[in-house]
Formats: structure tokens, sequence, C-alpha cells
């Protein structure tokens, strides 16, 4: 795939995780994902599209009742089925960032993501 395609792939992912409508959520969620496609954070992990819908509706719900957005820093790369990219989740208003990190996806001969390893941080307070 080349950076474009990475990057609209990974377009597409971060807009699973904005999207308000549930039904078009879960859409999404089926065109990208494998069946059994596996998502891990450092919290827990989730297994099947029912699991990884359930994870992205609760951050969904939490994140824009404070008033936040998913961004992609439109930095995807990869190779040999892995693509890693960086996001932010910041401010709808002011676009201060409240959390950064990096995923990791591995993606199955179809182009769905079979495995989805996230790294989120916050900014240092100093």
């Amino acid at each position: 795939m080349s950076q474009r395609s990475l990057n609209a792939l990974v377009d597409r992912y971060i807009a699973t995780w904005n999207e308000p409508e549930p039904d078009v959520r879960r859409k999404m969620i089926d065109e990208l994902w494998a069946e059994d496609g596996t998502y891990y954070n450092r919290l827990f992990v989730c297994q099947g599209r029912d699991m990884v819908e359930a994870a992205i509706s609760t951050a969904y719900r939490e994140h824009t009742a404070k008033g936040f957005t998913f961004k992609s820093r439109n930095d995807a790369y990869g190779h040999h089925g892995g693509v890693k990219f960086g996001w932010v989740l910041a401010a709808r208003s002011t676009g201060e960032v409240d959390t950064f990190g990096e995923e990791f996806l591995i993606l199955d001969g179809s182009g769905r993501i079979v495995a989805d390893y996230q790294f989120g941080l916050r900014p240092p307070t100093i």
C-alpha cells in the first residue's frame, strides 16, 4: 500500500472513533475489521467486532461528552501487513491536545484489521 492509501485507511479508522451514529459506526467497523479482530490497549483486550464496537462506542460517548475528538497525525507508515500511525485526542473548541499516541495495526490479506495495538499517553504537566 502507498503512504496515501495507508493514510486513507487511517482516516477511515479514526472516523469510526468520531462517528455519532451507532448504525453507521457499526457499518464502518464491519468494513474495517476482520470478524475476529482484536483490539489491545493498556487496560483491556477486545476480541471480535461486537467487543471492538463496544469499546469504540464507549470511548466516543466519554470523549465527546468532554468536548474531545480524535485526529490522525497523517503519518501512516507500513509494510508487510503492518501499519503504524500517530493520533491525538484534542479539544474540539481549541485544538489543545489532551492525549496522544500511536497505533500499530496488523492487516489480513484483504486489508482488514486483525490486530490493533494502542499506545496512548498524556502530555506531561510541569
